[in-house]
């Protein structure tokens, strides 16, 4: 079993992402004089709800891809699903930090999302269950 390390580089721009979401959360807080939830004020939660709906998705999907790619899943389909996860989060950032509808990066966001996890994991489950 190799390193995953398509898996790692997804892992650093989530991660640096992640981090600069968080770093957008904080900076707004001082000047909403708001240091625990969102005090009512919309900017701030829209800052809390990037930061916080990619890190309710990373995790799993990290995990997902990192067991394909360790199971032996093509390194394509691996990279691509990959791809298509990085762009639909940084889609769904840019959707929430306007304060219209989001369109069209909303969708592509939310569906980007979707379709990489479910990809991931019916990949996963395809590549475990091929050999029996």
């Amino acid at each position: 079993m190799e390193f995953p390390v398509t898996t790692a580089f997804v892992a650093v721009f989530l991660g640096v992402l992640q981090y600069a979401l968080m770093l957008t959360v904080g900076l707004a807080r001082g000047p909403a004089g708001v240091s625990l939830g969102d005090g009512g004020n919309d900017e701030l939660l829209r800052k809390i709800r990037r930061h916080g709906n990619l890190a309710e998705n990373a995790a799993i999907f990290l995990i997902l891809l990192g067991l394909l790619e360790m199971a032996g899943g093509s390194a394509t389909v691996v990279t691509w699903i990959g791809g298509v996860f990085l762009v639909a989060r940084v889609s769904h950032a840019i959707a929430l930090s306007t304060s219209g509808s989001g369109m069209p990066f909303r969708p592509i966001g939310a569906l980007g999302t979707i379709g990489a996890g479910v990809g991931a994991a019916g990949m996963l489950l395809y590549t475990l269950t091929a050999g029996m």
